[in-house]
């Protein structure tokens, strides 16, 4: 069995490097096989050069690149379609996630035997830089919740988390759909869209977990600002459940 990383990359030099050792050196449950797929976007520093050479050193890594910088919405679209596990997860080229946290993701959705795993960043005692970041998402959350808790019937308190586990088959089928262009569009596009999903007349089978989360500044390379991203996630929310 295997499992596909989508990992999105702008100007991550600095970073990720140390990313891909953490997500290397961890091991699955099950002892599943990993495909990491790291996919640049239109990067201006050295991201490019160094996923070459993680390519070359690393015969489960695969880098790609766009034609030009599309955002984080479609870089993954572009990751999710690169990929071949039986199931996937992004993960994002900075060092805000602990990669372990997949194995215990992935242990909950074969034990259970879910279709999808969201992580929850307010599950843990994770430490807050940003006061109207951390307000955002959960405001945002709960908006969203609003729309996809009755056709679901499972709370999701992280809507925007990083972490999102599926199975492989459907995040394709859903990922070639995705339309949104903003930065941080995929979170509500895609977990309308996993919402809405059915398999046999039936919804998917969701559940949550949570998470470590080491939140960067601007300063390190944090590139969310929440209200100029949060008033686009709030539209987003609204267009994709409508």
């Amino acid at each position: 069995m295997k499992l596909s990383l989508i990992v999105p990359a702008y100007n991550e030099e600095s970073t990720l490097e140390d990313l891909i050792d953490k997500v290397l050196t961890f091991k699955l449950y099950q002892d599943f096989e990993k495909e990491i797929i790291i996919v640049n976007d239109g990067s201006k520093d050295k991201t490019w050069e160094v996923m070459l050479n993680l390519s070359k050193k690393y015969p489960n890594i695969k880098s790609f690149q766009n034609e030009k910088n599309s955002g984080k919405s479609q870089t993954v679209k572009n990751g999710i379609q690169y990929s071949t596990g039986d199931y996937l997860v992004i993960q994002d080229a900075d060092l805000e996630y602990e990669p372990s946290d997949i194995s215990k993701m992935l242990e909950l959705l074969l034990l259970k035997k879910l279709d999808v795993v969201y992580g929850n960043r307010f599950g843990k005692r994770n430490k807050v830089i940003y006061l109207q970041n951390y307000v955002g998402n959960l405001l945002l959350s709960v908006i969203s919740n609003i729309f996809t808790f009755p056709r679901i019937k499972t709370w999701i308190p992280d809507m925007e988390v990083c972490y999102k586990l599926m199975k492989g088959d459907i995040a394709r089928e859903i990922g070639k759909g995705i339309v949104s262009k903003s930065t941080f569009g995929l979170e509500p596009e895609i977990t309308a869209k996993l919402s809405r999903y059915k398999i046999k007349g039936s919804h998917l089978k969701f559940a949550v977990f949570p998470v470590s989360y080491y939140p960067r500044s601007i300063a390190e390379g944090k590139k969310m600002h929440a209200f100029r991203d949060g008033i686009k996630a709030l539209k987003e929310i609204i267009k994709f459940n409508l």
